[in-house]
């Protein structure tokens, strides 16, 4: 966003000295089930006049065909700051969009010192977020090639954070979907990520983690090994 200002400290601006929109650089995301990393960045030319439209349509691509959106204060921030773009870009809605934002589950499920991405991935030892400066913007909006290529790095860089925490936590979060569908999920595979009880017959991948009991049964429960969840499956215990 580009305003005219009277005065150098801190101060409301008013709608009447925003010179220009607040428009995107670049993003990054990644599917769950792959490894490979997407992103897109503004060309120089595209940085200058301010048009993100082709990358804007890029992300609201993804968006479209995601269950959920990860992302820390994707509610707040990510996703309103898109639909703004995409809006404004005069592109197609992004229609309903389900979210897990990590923000929320270090807020509900911790007492860190502090709940920002970097600060939170750090702690853990999963990584540092890429050092940045007011200056990259700045340089970033003047279209200078060597900056816009640092936002794209510093976006992938945020990229692997968010999914590291967001496994991290995943097993501490009081509420979390299931991410596979109920009339795809069978009884041998974790509900929350999909993975098999068992790879093989002779290799148990989950481990038998004590009983629910309800007013009328008591069914086993397992400790998924690949996202650290607890789970019920439907078949009661044997007496």
């Amino acid at each position: 966003m580009l305003a005219f200002i009277w005065r150098s400290k801190t101060e409301w601006i008013p709608p009447s000295m925003i010179e220009s929109e607040v428009f995107m650089l670049s993003w990054s995301a990644k599917w769950s089930d792959e490894t490979k990393i997407r992103s897109q960045v503004l060309t120089s030319a595209e940085a200058k006049a301010e048009d993100d439209g082709r990358i804007v349509e890029g992300l609201a691509k993804l968006v479209r065909k995601a269950d959920y959106v990860v992302g820390h204060n994707v509610n707040k921030f990510d996703l309103k700051r898109l639909n703004t773009r995409v809006l404004l870009n005069g592109s197609q809605p992004l229609g309903s969009v389900q979210t897990i934002d990590t923000l929320l589950i270090a807020r509900q499920s911790f007492d860190f010192a502090s709940n920002r991405l970097g600060f939170i991935a750090k702690l853990l030892g999963l990584g540092e977020k890429h050092s940045t400066s007011f200056d990259l913007w700045r340089r970033c909006v003047r279209g200078e090639a060597k900056a816009l290529k640092e936002m794209r790095a510093y976006n992938v860089t945020d990229t692997i954070l968010v999914e590291s925490v967001f496994r991290a936590m995943a097993p501490y979060a009081k509420k979390i979907p299931r991410l596979i569908d109920a009339a795809e999920w069978r009884q041998e595979n974790c509900p929350y990520c999909g993975d098999p009880r068992e790879k093989t017959a002779s290799t148990k991948r989950h481990k038998r983690d004590g009983e629910h009991r309800t007013n009328v049964n008591t069914f086993p429960k397992y400790r998924c090994s690949n996202c650290g969840r607890n789970y019920r499956v439907g078949r009661p215990s044997a007496p």
